[in-house]
């Protein structure tokens, strides 16, 4: 038999083979391709000398378990057991139970197998069963094969007989490769395809695949695309526009404007290679945005992408308020500061040099925040007086006939260094926030589960509950195993040891509280997970807190942002989830 004697495979025995049986002639070119892609799998280490076991049983483990991928697809091979004559199979398995349906990839009598799992990384067992049903303990091959990369050198060269694609031959571990044109897919097993169907090509995308899927791709844009997602927003009298780049090199964008939605009518805007800008248009009307992209040998889109805009007259630039406060005796929230009923005025407290007036203001209509910042005063313009000598008051006639020269700054480069983002939730999953200003109920209009002894008091911005050591306060909730939370804290007069929140489900409960000795905040569950922040700033009198918990498939973490320093402190602990809550406690519960 063939088999039994090893042959060296050489380029001047092909021609003889051929006259031969098809099945060897198959089992010689896989043993060819093979040999030719060693190369490329040494390098991902599934060769025999490391991923061979001994085994401990009567059955000895197979010998030189090796997997190759090569054009064929992925092939496992092994020397057969020295008990072939007493063999019933071989089982090729994703785990370690033998006999079992579930893991199982092929039963097999020969020392080859082309089944594997369905993924890029995996494992492969490979057990021999005698006759009379004992076994081996497996051999085992972990293996991580890399993605096909993308093609490279596209090229396209027009012809009689059609359109000629070629790109750099397919690699060698690798089946094939995928070739779109238009998104119509056209599998080849070689790196020249000739196209010859009568709709123009107006994209080319290639693909390598082998059997796990397909790879990166690589795509020409015969015609440019058109411009994607186009958006224009208005704040005052700028328009802010906004769109999707092209994935071209060297493109840039022309933006017009018309009457009506036709391009070689309209008139220039702006020429842009950003997929942003900013511009004044101060015409007001009904008029369409149009945008192009442009490449560098001058060629534009096929279509036009526009937006319809009404660009109104802008009459609300700035928005000046007078409120009255002496009238009402400075009744906002005052922090750092008092009022002197004698002198009708506000001071600051005693070693205190920043301070804060707090008042609601009831907007005429809705506005959009604008990014100035008038932020240093730095003289007047009437006469030369200095700082010591504007000793009036605001009100008086010294102040009304004083033009002030401020600098105003543009907050472009500003960044957030970290930010709380509170999760509103999707339809009814998950609770409605409740303010707790004057009122138990959320803002879907459900009230609590238990309530006791509610009194509310004046916080920073609002009013809000009070927690002291007789209230209770409970809400029925429907919080998912992930899910984000927080809770705005005043704090009046310092901190102690106190439990601040208790989730409660089926599956176990968190508590949130705060730890005096420790300065700081802890999540602690019913797991036995306890996350802490590191130490924070203590509360010596009047405090403020935002504390966020967030709960990931893998991770825990506890936030806590202190308004008074603006400072963040926080904390992270591996854990998974520890399942959904029905209960929110307000008061130490557990």
């Amino acid at each position: 038999m063939a088999e039994d004697k090893p042959r060296v495979l050489k380029a001047p025995e092909l021609p003889n083979v051929v006259k031969g049986d098809g099945r060897y002639l198959m089992t010689l070119l896989r043993q060819f391709l093979s040999d030719t892609a060693r190369e490329v799998n040494l390098a991902n280490g599934f060769t025999a000398e490391e991923i061979q076991s001994e085994g401990t049983g009567k059955v000895p483990t197979v010998k030189n378990f090796h997997l190759t991928f090569d054009r064929l697809g992925g092939l496992l091979a092994w020397d057969h057991t020295s008990k072939i004559s007493d063999l019933a199979y071989y089982e090729i398995r994703t785990d370690k139970n033998v006999g079992s349906d579930s893991g199982l990839l092929e039963r097999t009598r020969e020392n080859t197998s082309t089944k594997l799992p369905l993924t890029y990384v995996g494992r492969v067992f490979c057990f021999v069963v005698l006759r009379d049903g004992e076994g081996s303990s497996g051999a085992e091959i972990r293996y991580t094969k890399a993605r096909p990369s993308a093609p490279e050198d596209l090229a396209l060269t027009k012809d009689q007989q059609g359109t000629l694609l070629s790109f750099l031959a397919i690699p060698l571990d690798c089946l094939g490769a995928n070739v779109y044109i238009n998104e119509t897919k056209y599998p080849v097993t070689d790196n020249i395809f000739l196209y010859t169907g009568s709709e123009i090509i107006k994209t080319v995308r290639v693909a390598y695949y082998d059997q796990f899927g397909e790879g990166e791709s690589t795509t020409i844009y015969c015609i440019l695309p058109d411009v994607e997602n186009f958006i224009v927003e208005r704040n005052d009298s700028q328009l802010y526009f906004y769109w999707d780049a092209v994935p071209v090199h060297g493109v840039h964008y022309v933006v017009k404007v018309g009457t009506t939605p036709d391009w070689d009518k309209a008139l220039t805007v702006f020429d842009t290679s950003d997929n942003k800008h900013r511009f004044i248009y101060p015409n007001v009307g009904d008029y369409y945005m149009l945008i192009k992209a442009v490449d560098e040998h001058n060629n534009y889109s096929q279509n036009a992408a526009y937006v319809f805009l009404t660009n109104q007259k802008d009459e609300h630039k700035n928005v000046i308020i007078e409120l009255d406060q002496k009238a009402s005796a400075y009744n906002g929230t005052k922090i750092g500061m008092y009022y002197d009923a004698a002198g009708e005025q506000l001071k600051l407290d005693k070693e205190v040099t920043h301070g804060e007036y707090l008042i609601d203001v009831e907007l005429p209509q809705k506005y959009r925040a604008r990014n100035w910042l008038d932020y240093a005063c730095i003289g007047q313009t009437n006469e030369s007086i200095c700082l010591d000598d504007m000793n009036w008051a605001w009100d008086s006639i010294e102040a009304s006939r004083t033009v002030w020269n401020g600098t105003v700054g543009d907050l472009k480069g500003v960044s957030v260094s970290q930010e709380i983002a509170r999760y509103v939730g999707v339809g009814e999953d998950v609770l409605a926030s409740a303010p707790l200003n004057g009122s138990l109920e959320s803002a879907k209009g459900s009230g609590p589960s238990d309530s006791h002894n509610t009194v509310y008091a004046q916080g920073r911005w609002h009013s809000g509950l009070v927690v002291s050591d007789t209230m209770r306060l409970a809400y029925s909730c429907r919080v998912p195993r992930v899910f984000s939370l927080s809770f705005n804290l005043t704090v009046k007069q310092g901190f102690t040891d106190v439990l601040i929140a208790t989730m409660e489900g089926d599956s176990g409960w968190l508590v949130l509280g705060y730890d005096a000795r420790d300065a700081c905040f802890y999540l602690r569950g019913s797991d036995g997970v306890t996350v802490r922040t590191s130490r924070s700033v203590p509360p010596n009198g009047r405090e403020w807190y935002t504390v966020a918990v967030s709960q990931g498939e893998k991770k825990r973490t506890l936030y806590a942002y202190s308004l008074n320093y603006d400072t963040t402190v926080s904390g992270s602990v591996k854990a998974e989830p520890i399942g959904t809550f029905s209960t929110v406690y307000f008061y130490p519960k557990l």
